[in-house]
């Protein structure tokens, strides 16, 4: 059998290349091995002389192994990474000749080679234990013996320095050990258990760093530090890893009240626990700190208010990470005493005004109770983090704490709600929240959410251009701007003399403008803004908030948004529905299926009452859907004598006829009428919505006239052109739906003269006109009849 062509060509260029060239031609060499996977993988029989294959396999493992044991530190880096392409592609056969290669990967690390080739070493390892733990043979005699060096050997290399020295390796080296770490002790926690304890301790100086610290933690080190401290927990003896993982939370979560005793202590706190912790009383003589040095057990040493915000932040962030991770068995989650400790800095928030509305120790001076101020919203981000990561792990079973959980989310963004990055965490947590139990929230809470649902459409219409970039003022702004502007008022009995800026006369705009929005923050508004309309109890929700959904909804092209507006109509609290928003939906997707079936189904249903198929109720059951529709066939029966004679004004008959009456404008959107059927209502109607102020009250309109005739229409086939107009009140404007065009309507008479004038076809000034096309058939019959006359 002929040997591939790649593989003689890879044995001839290892012979004839120097051991120094070897770096250079890695890129070429790695190819060559990828290609020759079916002779690395292909079982190697001793008796085949004949092929020339395995004897050149043989010729390459040993040449390889030759180069990963030799003296020269190029050929051991070239051995690596050729080590690295034969176990991806050569299966069983190759992990089962890679024991002389463990020992020399092993033997590399701990040798003066540069830092690229004991990375590249660290990587190969892994995946070799990686692959070896399906075969429990190979485990037992490769992997329980040399795992314990390499992962000492990774240990030694990342120790850290002694205090005020720089790390021996960068931190993006001990990022990669550390996740190498984190994928073994998953696969091996026996084998590891002797070294966990020191794992351990090297790893809390990246948990949760400071600026106090003289290390720089970049955050991937401190992602996966976490993890790794985490899944330690994995290395308990027998079934004791659920205990070990409770332990070390509960010690997370008093780390953080410790952290919180230090850094609050500028506030007099009104939260009780309700877990029955106690903190240590707190000086006041110096900065405030916290942790040791010298203690194993505990977190670095940090002071002052910027590094222990930092401290809480690592520490809500470590908490969070419980809930990303995997564990062994089932745990026991303290969800009280993670929720007492939420509560309790939650409960202090930023004063909205004056420091008077909060309640501070007159003990700490005012420079650390404004420093205590600017790291708040740090910290209530990464709060709302923790709730986040711990609804989407328990789901279901978070639905008791959701009320809880909302509440505080509540109290944080509205105290905050100017920074991007709280309104973007407020906005994810709220989507998970709704989705979990949104229509059962009381009516108080979803009072609470107006000034999220305000931020939300703002930030939506500020991304479509449909708003001017200014930054959202705090509620007691107005207020502060006008006691400046009164403090800045020259006083006319003095005779000082005042100076103004003459620039303030000009009418230059101003070219400051808040940073725009992330990606993410966007997606998180967007995909929010249809669960308000969705998952949130309607009836709740006061009518101008509701209208600002729909608009919002409307300019920003949602169709999410607009399907569910429609799917969950609005009604106030005297029963009447809201006009829909369906036509605006089938005009900005005229060609989506679903809409279009929505469409069909509201016509189909809503037929004999337009009002209600601009807001159908899905509540509505299937019976009482089919019993008007046949009450609507009997009806059309009925009528067929009434409709030889032609369009009767204001009788029930017509040819098969709709009803279509006025639609009331109850939502504010400013257009006159709403029809399902006529695209020529879009323009409109989505000028008018432009025009008004989205963020303006919406209110509700009443007249004390009559309520019009209903007029039947007849039914245009999808060939045929057909026009109306709805009667309206008399003297006023009335609008065409086909054209756009206004027409003043002549006064109405009483109805005794229109009794009168009733058989002159010529006078129609006290008549309700009409405006409809025949059908061309009816056209047709109409020719003939004249030309058989």
């Amino acid at each position: 059998m002929t040997a591939p062509p790649d593989l003689r060509v890879l044995c001839r260029r290892l012979t004839a290349a120097p051991a120094d060239d070897l770096p250079r031609l890695c890129p070429l060499l790695v190819s060559h091995v990828l290609r020759c996977g079916a002779p690395l993988s292909a079982p190697q029989d001793a008796k085949n002389k004949s092929s020339e294959t395995p004897m050149l396999v043989h010729k390459l493992r040993t040449h390889i192994t030759t180069l990963l044991t030799g003296r020269n530190a190029s050929g051991r880096f070239a051995a690596v990474c050729l080590i690295k392409a034969v176990i991806d592609v050569g299966g069983w056969e190759s992990l089962r000749a890679s024991d002389p290669w463990l020992k020399g990967l092993i033997g590399v690390l701990q040798k003066p080679d540069p830092l690229a080739s004991k990375e590249l070493c660290i990587v190969t390892l892994t995946k070799i234990y990686m692959l070896l733990q399906g075969y429990q043979t190979l485990v037992r005699e490769m992997v329980t013996p040399t795992l314990p060096s390499y992962v000492t050997a990774c240990l030694q290399l990342i120790k850290p320095p002694a205090s005020g020295k720089p790390l021996k390796v960068p931190a993006a080296f001990v990022d990669t050990v550390v996740c190498s770490l984190s994928k073994l002790v998953v696969l091996y926690p026996t084998t590891l258990r002797p070294i966990a304890a020191q794992m351990k301790t090297l790893l809390k100086a990246y948990v949760a760093p400071t600026s106090s610290d003289d290390l720089v933690v970049p955050r991937g080190l401190r992602d996966s530090s976490r993890r790794l401290s985490i899944l330690l927990s994995y290395t308990a003896a027998k079934n004791g890893s659920s205990d070990e993982w409770v332990k070390a939370i509960r010690s997370t979560i008093l780390d953080s009240h410790g952290t919180v005793d230090q850094l609050f202590r500028a506030v007099v706190e009104s939260w009780e626990s309700a877990t029955g912790y106690r903190g240590p009383p707190v000086r006041i003589g110096t900065e405030p700190s916290g942790g040791s040095d010298s203690a194993p057990e505990e977190l670095p040493y940090w002071d002052g208010v910027q590094s222990g915000a930092e401290r809480l932040i690592g520490l809500l962030e470590f908490l969070a990470e419980y809930f990303n991770n995997p564990t062994k068995a089932p745990v026991t989650v303290p969800l009280g005493e993670l929720l007492d400790l939420t509560a309790r800095i939650t409960l202090v928030t930023p004063p909205s005004g004056t420091e008077d509305s909060i309640e501070t120790n007159p003990a700490i001076g005012r420079d650390e109770k404004a420093e205590l101020w600017s790291v708040l919203p740090d910290i209530h981000v990464a709060v709302l983090r923790l709730h986040h990561a711990l609804t989407r792990r328990l789901r279901e079973n978070a639905v008791p704490l959701a009320t809880d959980i909302l509440d505080q989310m509540v109290r944080v963004s509205n105290a905050s709600r100017a920074i991007p990055a709280m309104r973007e965490t407020a906005y994810a947590l709220t989507s998970q929240l709704l989705l979990l139990s949104g229509p059962t929230l009381p009516k108080l809470t979803v009072d609470s959410l107006a000034p999220l649902i305000q931020s939300t459409c703002r930030d939506i219409l500020l991304s479509t251009g449909h708003l001017e970039p200014t930054p959202p003022q705090e509620p007691n702004a107005p207020k502060q701007q006008q006691q400046q502007q009164q403090h800045q008022k020259p006083n006319p009995n003095s005779t000082t003399p005042t100076f103004t800026n003459a620039d303030a006369y000009l009418t230059t705009p101003s070219t400051t403008s808040s940073p725009p929005l992330t990606t993410t923050h966007l997606t998180s508004s967007t995909l929010l803004l249809p669960l308000f309309l969705s998952h949130l109890p309607q009836p709740h929700l006061a009518p101008e908030l509701r209208g600002l959904l729909d608009r919002t909804a409307i300019l920003a092209h949602s169709k999410e948004a607009m399907l569910a507006s429609c799917l969950h109509p609005y009604r106030d609290s005297r029963g009447r529905y809201y006009p829909s928003i369906l036509p605006f939906l089938v005009r900005q997707f005229p060609r989506e299926q679903g809409v279009e079936v929505l469409r069909s189904n509201l016509v189909r249903w809503g037929s004999n009452n337009m009002e209600r198929a601009g807001a159908w109720d899905p509540r509505e059951g299937l019976e009482g859907l089919l019993a008007e529709r046949k009450e609507d066939e009997d009806e059309e029966m009925g009528g067929g004598e009434e409709a030889e004679e032609g369009v009767n004004v204001g009788g029930e008959g017509g040819d098969g006829g709709e009803k279509k009456g006025k639609a009331k404008t109850a939502g504010g959107w400013g257009a006159d009428t709403m029809d399902v059927d006529d695209d020529a209502s879009g323009p409109a109607a989505a000028a008018a919505a432009e025009s008004v102020n989205p963020f303006a009250a919406v209110t509700t309109t009443t007249t004390n006239a009559q309520e019009p005739q209903e007029v039947p229409v007849r039914p245009a086939s999808p060939l045929k052109r057909k026009s109306e107009v709805f009667e309206l009140d008399a003297g006023k404007p009335t609008k065409r739906v086909d054209t756009g065009k206004v027409a003043v309507m002549p006064k109405a008479k009483p109805a005794e003269e229109k009794a009168d004038e009733s058989g002159d076809e010529s006078d129609s000034e006290g008549s309700v006109q009409i405006d409809m096309t025949l059908d061309d058939d009816e056209e047709e019959e109409e020719e003939e009849e004249e030309d058989d006359e």
